[in-house]
């Protein structure tokens, strides 16, 4: 198992993503320019919504032509600005292929129950295209700083992406919060309270609630 933590930023256009990966305060913690990947996540439940109701996240993502699964616990830290979510993942085509062995790794037993015997249904979706590198900061911090660019879609609906991701890869947590900060002040960013997924699913529900847009 491991424990995801991390913090989103909302980012107002492409330009501005430019500038921010091009800070010399940035800059100077980096070892290598950001590489760029094309990122296809679908995300899956029962069709009794057994997961979500859990609020549970079972994602599969084609990582530049790697398939990984990956399932996620809710944020322990929710209105904080900090992610902090227990996460499980492996390489698999088909998250049913998955389950077990996201289980063997320490995810919870009840996802076998939940799931055994129904069929997985992708319910949202995230595209998008991902600069990321690595923040070599002092004492040992390490931090992937991550600019994603796509589209959400669930329910026939689509809401644009456009985020900076700093997750924590190695250290202590506080060190995150004050570089957010000085981001958010330098280029108007605004804290994104919900990840990926629940903006997609929320597509979803805004098709059930309005059936005749």
């Amino acid at each position: 198992m491991a424990t995801e933590i991390e913090m989103k930023l909302s980012v107002p256009s492409h330009e501005v993503m430019d500038q921010i990966l091009q800070d010399p305060q940035l800059t100077q913690y980096m070892r290598d320019e950001p590489e760029t990947r094309h990122m296809r996540s679908t995300y899956y439940d029962t069709e009794d919504g057994a997961l979500c109701a859990r609020r549970w996240t079972l994602r599969l993502r084609d990582e530049g032509g790697t398939p990984v699964v990956a399932m996620k616990t809710p944020n322990a830290n929710a209105g904080t600005g900090l992610y902090t979510r227990h996460e499980w993942q492996c390489r698999a085509a088909r998250p049913e292929e998955a389950v077990p062995r996201l289980v063997e790794q320490g995810a919870p037993a009840s996802l076998m129950q939940l799931t055994q015997g129904k069929r997985l249904e992708a319910i949202c979706r995230a595209e998008f295209d991902r600069r990321s590198t690595c923040l070599y900061l002092p004492d040992g911090v390490r931090i992937e700083i991550a600019a994603d660019e796509g589209v959400l879609s669930g329910g026939g609906n689509e809401q644009p992406l456009r985020e900076l991701e700093l997750e924590l890869l190695f250290g202590e947590s506080e060190a995150l919060p004050p570089i957010c900060r000085r981001l958010i002040e330098t280029y108007g960013l605004t804290e994104e309270p919900q990840s990926k997924f629940q903006r997609a699913i929320a597509l979803c529900r805004a098709r059930t609630e309005n059936p005749a847009e």
